[in-house]
């Protein structure tokens, strides 16, 4: 299942973060860094849908956010083990 999941699907350059003017390559590398943190806490139980939703997420939640640029690692790591934590728990809620 998780074999169709390509994290570089999803990957962002600077030009997708252009409003970030002189550091958008940072941005883009925060954001990046986010998606690689879904690819690497991927559990075999974890469905396509489930991993393409927190990419969804994430994007939505950071591609244009000011805060993206002050993230420290621990934060970007929390954030992704939370999203991934409600995907999970959504996708449960609904098989009930």
């Amino acid at each position: 299942m998780l074999d169709k999941f390509d994290v570089h699907l999803y990957l962002v350059s600077h030009n997708d973060t252009w409003f970030f003017e002189d550091q958008s390559e940072l941005a883009a590398d925060n954001i990046n860094e986010m998606l690689h943190l879904i690819n690497q806490y991927q559990l075999e139980s974890d469905t396509l849908e489930q991993l393409e939703e927190a990419v969804r997420r994430t994007l939505f939640d950071w591609i244009e956010a000011p805060a993206l640029l002050d993230l420290e690692f621990e934060e970007m790591d929390d954030y992704v083990r939370s999203v991934l934590k409600v995907v999970r728990e959504q996708e449960e809620d609904w098989n009930e």
